[in-house]
């Protein structure tokens, strides 16, 4: 732990084997250093959980030294707080005059310039580019004084897919959370509810956790269904639940930064047998898809069967059907029919059954963790779709 005696999420050790796997990775892409944009690589990598704004932050990484974290000033002075396992002369502050100011100073040319005065000149600079805009990529270049740096925005995420116990933990734990919001969720739906008090009773369920696990700041669920709710990463609308209409709820909660992530579908009033038959044809897919998820199969043979299996009921799905999940949500590969990564003991995946159609609003995910043995499912709500009655809640 370090020298503050914060608790962390995490021992000191496993944030040192994982830079060691990065430090790898970094050597095989010749690189001497790797400047990591990415928050959520910045967490897996540190241990520090807090979500900040515009403000820049950046960490280096080299490949025989303690990193270097650098972000604003008032956030560097508690860093430890924070859950960052560096001692305080490795956090490095910025000045607020680059914060919110019109002149031409930007903190990503501070954040560049101190990284080419530890590195040199000479140095085989990485930087993670898919986390940086036009303009940030422009100053941070320009003071590192290169032409163009080299891309090292996967190398982190390689090294996040395969989950330790303490993940594993702390995903189990989000996935309880998450459980428990959902039900709160599913309880409220009824005829003339508005979709906003469904998902308050899914925000205060995610905020108050269980009973033995402290809830967090939570992502708005998604509530998809009737007549304006029907984008497909849609918060939810101005609209009530009517009957004859059918909904999902889809449900993320954080431990840590690490998600639990649950959907299920709701139908309001009697089950037509079309749709019965599309749950049936969803539960095919997503049970084929379970089989399949071991070590050593790819994420496109998961795909393929999941497409196998849903065919006979004449169901059509495009999209992938899951991805790696794990900070911030996505953290890894697809799971798509053109996607040929394979899956290894201790990955997470989301799997993610979804018709994006309008009138017919229908979602089946949750958390899988594949073991030696196979997929271990994190949800323990019943893969049903639930029906409720189709009179109004306010009768009497």
């Amino acid at each position: 732990m370090n020298d503050r005696n914060i608790v962390q999420a995490f021992e000191t050790s496993e944030h040192r084997a994982r830079l060691d796997k990065l430090r790898t990775l970094m050597s095989n892409a010749g690189m001497d250093a790797l400047v990591v944009i990415s928050q959520a690589n910045q967490c897996y990598l540190l241990g520090y959980e807090p979500f900040s704004g515009d403000e820049p932050q950046a960490m280096l990484v080299t490949l025989n030294d303690d990193p270097y974290f650098i972000l604003r000033k008032m956030d560097a002075d508690t860093a430890a707080e924070a859950g960052c396992w560096l001692p305080q002369d490795r956090v490095i502050g910025y000045a607020e005059s680059y914060v919110g100011g019109s002149g031409e100073a930007s903190a990503w040319e501070y954040i560049g310039q101190f990284v080419k005065d530890k590195v040199g000149a000479s140095a085989r600079i990485g930087v993670e580019v898919s986390g940086l805009g036009v303009f940030g990529y422009h100053k941070l270049v320009g003071a590192l004084g290169v032409q163009e740096p080299r891309d090292g925005s996967g190398l982190v995420s390689a090294c996040r897919v395969v989950k330790s116990e303490r993940e594993l933990l702390y995903m189990i734990e989000a996935a309880a959370i998450a459980d428990r919001a959902m039900l709160a969720g599913i309880d409220k739906v009824a005829v003339g509810v508005r979709h906003c008090d469904v998902g308050a009773a899914i925000m205060s369920a995610l905020c108050a956790g269980t009973e033995t696990i402290p809830g967090g700041p939570p992502s708005p669920p998604m509530i998809r269904g009737g007549d304006r709710a029907i984008a497909p990463h849609q918060s939810w609308s101005d609209d009530v639940f009517a009957a004859g209409q059918q909904a999902y709820i889809s449900v993320g909660a954080c431990r840590h930064r690490y998600a639990g992530v649950v959907a299920r579908t709701i139908h309001l009033g009697p089950l037509p047998s079309h749709r019965k038959r599309q749950h049936e044809g969803a539960l095919a897919g997503f049970q084929a898809a379970v089989e399949v998820m071991r070590p050593g199969a790819t994420c496109s043979d998961v795909a393929q069967a999941f497409q196998a299996a849903i065919r006979p009921y004449g169901l059509i799905k495009e999209s992938r059907i899951g991805y790696s999940v794990g900070i911030d949500w996505v953290d890894g590969p697809s799971l798509g029919t053109n996607n040929n990564t394979e899956i290894l003991t201790n990955m997470t995946l989301r799997l993610l059954i979804a018709f994006y159609e309008r009138g017919e609003n229908y979602m089946l995910s949750e958390a899988v963790r594949v073991t030696k043995g196979g997929a271990e499912l994190m949800s323990t709500i019943p893969r049903i779709l639930f029906e409720r009655p189709a009179y109004n809640h306010r009768r009497k």
